[in-house]
């Protein structure tokens, strides 16, 4: 009988050990007194944060507050939450004291009698000065329960010492604010100093002023010019595809790229800081660009602050509709070779000279006779006018 027991032991643990709960969900709400202005939900499903959720007034008679919460899919009667009427321990609810319990009222049965401070929000001024190499300025703190900064600061002026931005944080506990900045609407941007606080930075009536003295980087925009200097051979267009417009990346708002009289293809990307792109023959996934064995290419990545222009190559097509029988094309041009020269007569418009790869390793534009430079021994591929030929050079 023990041994049986112990069996049902171990199947019950092997039964449950690779179980994943999913998660739901859920409109949690709670009664307040009258009095109260704010209300702020604690619990499992925010680590105990006192200000990560902030709830939303429904009702005025009796006064009621919701917020959406995110919960395991499945709750025992013992999860347990409770609320504040401010963004602090200082405004916990005492009346019950004692935490509430999905068990006893489920996610909407909470009534909280009374709370040991009530908080009467106000808006709050932050004033900061920054380096003059600072294009712009962003805030994030814990009144956003510090998500990657996004809100764009109000530009002041210019002094000796610096550029001068301000923002307005509103409906919020003046002594638990704390903050920081970016220059650029992410944390690439964040500043190097530790975070600020209201209470720790000589804040007084509503209003704060701080001082920041550098960023992890700089966020700069402006215009990115891409030349694309060579390309497998009769490629008639090319298109950049990135995170120019957000972060997905979307074939449809391709950038054009423009062929230039030196057979050399550009595009700009306009008002950028910095980007990821790759370039496709066609303005469909398959004509992705690819390395000169086939594999993938790593996103190219530019950056305007560090060059806003950037010449780059593009060494094969994952797909194309280049036609590769070269030799089958009709060719009716005098073609001689000497001294590892190609040298062709009749010439209309212009000349390409590629490698193997596809590459353009010499272009003429003109009528008349054509002499390339001296080539290494090697196939090459000699587009003349519409006509295309290999040639050996031995």
């Amino acid at each position: 009988m023990k041994k049986n027991y112990f069996l049902m032991v171990l199947i019950a643990l092997f039964a449950t050990a690779n179980v994943t709960f999913a998660d739901q969900t859920v409109t949690l709400r709670v009664q307040v007194p009258d009095s109260t202005n704010v209300v702020y939900a604690s619990g499992w499903f925010n680590n105990w944060s006192t200000y990560a959720t902030p709830m939303t007034k429904v009702q005025d008679s009796p006064k009621i507050f919701e917020a959406a919460i995110t919960v395991p899919d499945s709750v025992d009667g013992g999860y347990n939450y409770k609320f504040l009427a401010g963004p602090s321990w200082d405004y916990q609810q005492n009346n019950p004291s004692a935490d509430f319990t999905y068990g006893a009222v489920g996610w909407q049965g909470a009534v909280v009698n009374s709370f040991a401070q009530y908080l009467t929000p106000v808006n709050i001024k932050v004033n900061v000065k920054v380096p003059k190499t600072t294009h712009y300025c962003y805030i994030t703190g814990n009144f956003v329960n510090w998500e990657e900064p996004q809100k764009e600061m109000t530009f002041v002026d210019e002094d000796a010492d610096g550029k001068n931005y301000t923002d307005t944080v509103p409906n919020f506990d003046p002594q638990v604010l704390e903050f920081k900045f970016a220059s650029g609407p992410g944390w690439a941007y964040e500043q190097t100093q530790g975070n600020f606080s209201y209470s720790g930075n000589g804040g007084a009536n509503n209003e704060v002023s701080v001082v920041c003295t550098g960023f992890k980087d700089i966020y700069e925009l402006g215009d990115i010019t891409v030349n694309i200097t060579s390309y497998p051979s009769g490629t008639d267009s090319i298109n950049l595809v990135g995170n120019f417009f957000g972060p997905d990346w979307d074939i449809n708002e391709a950038i054009p790229a423009v062929k230039n009289a030196d057979g050399s293809f550009t595009a700009v990307i306009y008002n950028v800081a910095d980007v990821e792109y790759k370039c496709w023959n066609r303005k469909d996934w398959a004509y992705e660009e690819c390395q000169a064995d086939g594999s993938n290419l790593p996103n190219r990545k530019a950056k305007f602050r560090d060059a806003s222009t950037v010449n780059i190559t593009v060494a094969r097509w994952k797909k194309s509709d280049i036609p590769t029988g070269i030799e089958d094309v009709k060719f009716d041009y005098p073609i001689i070779i000497i001294d590892n020269k190609i040298i062709v007569s009749g010439v209309q418009s212009l000349v390409n000279v590629y490698n193997m790869n596809g590459q353009v390793i010499q272009y003429f534009k003109g009528k008349g006779d054509f002499t390339s430079r001296v080539l290494p021994s090697g196939a090459y591929i000699l587009q003349v006018d519409k006509s295309q030929v290999k040639v050996i050079v031995e």
